[in-house]
């Protein structure tokens, strides 16, 4: 009888346990890039980043970017439109590169 118990709280744990894993693992992939991304702006030549890169949003790239590096674990493409819909150009998960006019104002993330 012990043993029986003892069985069924261990089942519980497991169950409980993977439910929770499977829904944590979901939203935390969901919701955003891990990492920075950094660019250089093409209006002033000074090097600032992106705080919160939320995946599937269209954000704002302030003064244009003349390089980007894409330091996070998401790939990434870049728009000259706010809409994000203008011909992209692509930037992988840890890799860099330089553009030029018109410089890319906005990007999307996964």
């Amino acid at each position: 009888m012990r043993a029986l118990r003892r069985s069924a709280r261990m089942i519980a744990a497991i169950t409980g346990a993977a439910a929770l894993m499977a829904v944590t693992g979901t939203a935390t992939s969901a919701q955003a890039a891990e990492g920075t991304f950094f660019y250089t702006r093409a209006d002033t030549g000074r090097e600032t980043f992106l705080g919160s890169t939320p995946n599937g949003q269209c954000l704002a790239v302030p003064g244009g970017a003349r390089q980007a590096v894409n330091d996070t674990d998401t790939d990434a493409r870049l728009y000259t439109n706010s809409s994000c819909t203008s011909s992209s150009r692509f930037l992988g998960s840890r890799q860099s590169d330089e553009y030029t006019a018109p410089y890319p104002t906005f990007v999307r993330f996964g």
